[in-house]
């Protein structure tokens, strides 16, 4: 019976290995999983650590309260992970990568007419930056000593190049 139980357990365990993949996926993220996906990475990086990923997104220039750029690559959403606000927000990754970053289009601007790129390589290992931003009041002027806390995983870009057509895109990202 003893025996019987370790073969059982043995077949379990394989069968489970061999259903995961041996624990390493490519993902392509598009307008159904977008927010889905990139909502687990933010709690979970190190199930996507040696994952290939690609998606579509506009570039963005964060800046932090200390006057730090940080190049990202984003989707807008509505009170999205490492958004304590209760307002819009942006989710996305912080870019890594050795090319020319394509020139943010209408940043501010609650448009989808902004610079789309299209984005291959892999999550860095985990690796979380929190940026400390400035808190705005409801007339968009900066709220003196307030601050708040977003959350960015570093993504390694392989690839990087511009979407010319970017019709089919969504600007918001909620599911």
């Amino acid at each position: 019976m003893k025996k019987l139980r370790s073969v059982i357990a043995s077949i379990l365990i394989c069968f489970a290995l061999a259903s995961c993949g041996g624990g390493v996926k490519d993902y392509s993220l598009n307008e159904d999983n977008f927010f889905l996906v990139m909502t687990n990475m933010q709690y979970f990086p190190e199930q996507y650590n040696g994952s290939k990923i690609d998606f579509n997104a506009f570039t963005y220039i964060l800046t932090d309260i200390d006057g730090n750029e940080y190049p990202l690559a984003v989707r807008k959403c509505s009170s999205g992970y490492g958004c304590n606000c209760g307002k819009d927000t942006i989710i996305g990754f912080i870019l890594e990568y050795d090319g020319d970053f394509p020139e943010p289009k209408n940043q501010s601007e609650d448009t989808v007419e902004k610079t789309w790129v299209h984005v291959e390589g892999e999550v860095k290992q985990g690796v979380k930056t929190d940026i400390k931003i400035n808190s705005y009041d409801d007339k968009g002027e900066v709220v003196e000593g307030a601050y708040e806390t977003v959350t960015f995983l570093t993504f390694v870009v392989e690839e990087l190049s511009l979407v010319e057509d970017y019709r089919n895109f969504k600007y918001y990202v909620t599911k």
